[in-house]
């Protein structure tokens, strides 16, 4: 997906047209669709919707600018782009752990993302943004992982939100698009809270279908969020902290208060 991606960019760049990479993205989403469940399927609409909104919304405050785009000033392949990478990342590590988790080198894993977090601190200190509000994104970064109840979870969360984080680089360095704070640990920590809203609304989803039968239509993912507050999905007082104070974090920054 990743060399997809840097295809895409580099064609966007030369070209500046939208419509082509969108067709090649599409294309890419309705195949995901069509080979995942209920919580691929999930990855795919909601990453896609809230990540569009929010690029809409950050165009708007100034947080980052494209070259162009059709809506809003955001290029229209970006709704299929967020989903298909996001669901490509979180596979790339759900596939992979099932295919190797019970190898007897599997807990090297565990020292790879000791060092590959030791580097992006490094990277994110030397080249890019943490060093203009460490304190704040730092905090922001451990809120986002106290999302997560068990070992298991925080790994997918790690491995998602960085395999991700590679193709936001890869699109700023490019200069596809650019951020005047650009800080790895702030944009990994949006894509693990991204990942816990998938997951919640994904628990919803199941839930709603062994009480009431329902299919995968996409209009049933909006119903599905009323569930993370009416009781369907299952919280613990450190999950219901952590949403609440990035929830906060969010708000803060669309209201210019903050910027994170």
């Amino acid at each position: 997906m990743l060399f997809t991606i840097l295809g895409i960019l580099a064609y966007y760049i030369r070209t500046k047209d939208e419509f082509a990479p969108a067709i090649i993205l599409s294309v890419l989403w309705i195949i995901f669709w069509k080979n995942s469940k209920i919580e691929g399927k999930t990855f795919l609409v909601i990453a896609s919707v809230f990540g569009f909104i929010n690029e809409l919304l950050g165009v708007q405050y100034g947080y980052f600018t494209y070259l162009n785009g059709a809506i809003g000033n955001v290029p229209i392949w970006i709704l299929p782009g967020y989903g298909t990478i996001f669901w490509s990342s979180y596979n790339l590590w759900k596939i992979f752990e099932k295919q190797y988790s019970r190898s007897k080198w599997f807990h090297f894993t565990d020292h790879f993302v000791i060092l590959s977090f030791v580097l992006l601190i490094l990277a994110d200190y030397t080249f890019f943004d943490l060093t203009k509000n460490p304190l704040i994104i730092s905090i922001k970064f451990i809120i986002s992982f106290m999302l997560f109840r068990n070992f298991n979870l925080l790994r997918l969360a790690y491995f998602t939100g960085f395999f991700t984080v590679l193709n936001e680089i890869a699109g700023e360095t490019l200069g596809t698009w650019s951020h005047p704070d650009f800080s790895l640990l702030s944009l990994m920590a949006g894509y693990v809270f991204l990942l816990w809203i998938c997951l919640s609304i994904a628990e919803v989803k199941e839930a709603r279908k062994a009480k009431y039968h329902e299919n995968d239509q996409l209009i049933s993912y909006i119903s599905a969020l009323k569930g993370l507050v009416n009781g369907e999905k299952e919280w613990t007082k450190r999950e219901a902290t952590a949403a609440l104070l990035l929830l906060l974090f969010y708000t803060l920054g669309l209201l210019g208060l903050i910027r994170v």
